[in-house]
């Protein structure tokens, strides 16, 4: 069921990110806390980045900082909020991009760590600059002398008892057995479905992720190795396999690289703010990676909701093509000639009012003049010149608009084969422009569309079935 409905306002926009999975985003949470209060909820939206680097992944890696993004092309976003430009980027030719793109669009930037020694955001594209550089070098050396040194000396290791004095990294005898069994199990597996039940299996005895476990599967230090800069043997770890043992898993299982992949293309589903119908609250995201099938479910105190993404990308496909469908080009175009003939007559007015000053000026010319053999040189002569140029300025006008009113039919066609074309490539854009929200029911999903004067003829209700999706 389609619906349509008003542009909404702005977005204020929360963005939070943390560079690990051992960090977590309590503090950027309580620095902004106090900036969310001014908001009622409608008006927020919160993007968090949970484990991302911003010195590792650029920006189509980063599915949060790319939507933020296409919202400000959109138009969707007031201000952002963010705890310092280190959150944002640490690039420096992607932190004048995105500064840029928020001036243009007159998207406002503020800092919430601003006081505690951070510049606060300038509308100075000089200062900008020079901030977004000293930010840009101080990020990169200090991930990369931070990453250097966690390779070799990690904070904590799953399995490992690090001791201070001196600094070694021993096998933990409550996860020691575990840990072997679990590179035992690791070298068995050849499908998919065997790396899943062995990390279901494991993440249970061992207290951890699958992702985590995929990283254990993949780490040279439980080899005794660090492979940043060459093959380097860590003298402080007692090792849980060979060198030769490690390099047999990392190549016996290729299963990993596939199976991470396929992870990462399913997770890339997840970009669309999809609710429940019954109880109005964000659905969950799952996802079963040996299948490749991900779904969305809530079942918060009312029976049980769930939609697989596949379905959901059909039914959005099927409501832009309806919506695209219904744009009503000829108003578009009827509108265009209305004030190309709005224009033609406020000139052709003006024009008329110019010949009537030029025609007055000429008979001062005339009845005020003696001497004829310099009458260029009078000072009406002079203002005539200046009209008639501004008239050749106004005729100019009118052929400029109406060589634009020309290229507008053109500009229409391309315009929605753009659009239609865009519904398969990138249908994110096209939802973020069009369609506010998405409610999901039992047995129906529920769409509002955001209403404007070139959308004719659309109805309220829509009602796909079966084939009518593909």
């Amino acid at each position: 069921m389609v619906q349509t409905v008003k542009n909404k306002s702005k977005y204020k926009i929360f963005f939070r990110r943390v560079s690990t999975t051992n960090q977590d985003l309590a503090m950027q949470e309580s620095a902004d806390s106090m900036y969310r209060k001014n908001y009622i909820p409608n008006e927020i939206l919160i993007l968090n980045e949970d484990g991302v680097s911003a010195n590792k992944l650029d920006i189509e890696k980063r599915p949060q900082m790319k939507k933020l993004i296409q919202m400000i092309i959109n138009n969707q976003v007031e201000i952002v909020y963010a705890f310092d430009r280190s959150r944002l980027f640490r690039d420096f030719y992607e932190s004048n991009y995105f500064v840029s793109l928020c001036k243009k669009h007159n998207v406002k930037i503020f800092f919430t760590s601003a006081g505690n020694g951070h510049q606060q955001a300038t509308d100075s594209t000089l200062l900008e600059g020079v901030m977004n550089i000293v930010s840009d070098v101080e990020g990169k050396n200090i991930a990369r002398r931070t990453e250097d040194a966690r390779k070799r000396y990690p904070p904590r290791k799953l399995g490992y008892i690090k001791q201070k004095d001196p600094k070694q990294y021993i096998k933990d005898p409550s996860k020691k057995d575990a840990i072997l069994l679990f590179f035992t199990a690791m070298k068995k597996v050849t499908t998919h479905k065997d790396l899943e039940e062995t990390l279901k299996e494991y993440k249970k005895i061992l207290k951890t992720t699958s992702n985590q476990l995929i990283k254990i599967a993949k780490d040279p230090f439980y080899a005794g190795y660090d492979l940043t800069t060459g093959k380097n043997k860590l003298l402080h770890v007692e090792p849980y396999l060979s060198y030769e043992g490690f390099e047999e898993l990392q190549t016996h299982n290729t299963v990993l690289l596939t199976y991470q992949e396929i992870e990462q293309s399913l997770r890339n589903q997840d970009i669309y703010n999809v609710s429940c119908g019954i109880c109005r609250k964000p659905m969950k995201f799952h996802m079963n990676i040996p299948a490749e099938k991900a779904w969305y479910t809530c079942s918060g105190k009312h029976s049980k909701t769930l939609l697989g993404t596949e379905d959901l990308f059909l039914i959005i496909n099927k409501s832009l093509e309806k919506i695209i469908e219904h744009l009503n080009t000829e108003m578009l175009l009827k509108d265009s000639r209305h004030f190309f003939q709005l224009i033609r007559k406020n000139v052709e007015a003006e024009l008329k009012s110019l010949e009537v000053k030029k025609h007055n000026l000429m008979e001062k010319i005339i009845f005020d003049t003696d001497d004829f053999t310099n009458w260029k040189e009078t000072p009406h002569y002079v203002e005539i010149t200046k009209l008639e140029n501004i008239q050749k300025d106004r005729l100019n006008l009118i052929e400029e608009k109406e060589d634009l009113l020309f290229e507008n039919e053109s500009l229409v066609k391309l315009a929605k084969d753009y659009l239609h074309k865009c519904r398969q490539t990138n249908p994110f854009f096209l939802t973020s422009l069009l369609i506010r929200t998405l409610y999901v029911y039992p047995n129906e999903v529920n769409i509002e569309v955001s209403k404007f004067d070139y959308l004719q003829d659309f109805r309220s209700q829509y009602i796909f079935k079966g084939d009518d999706l593909l």
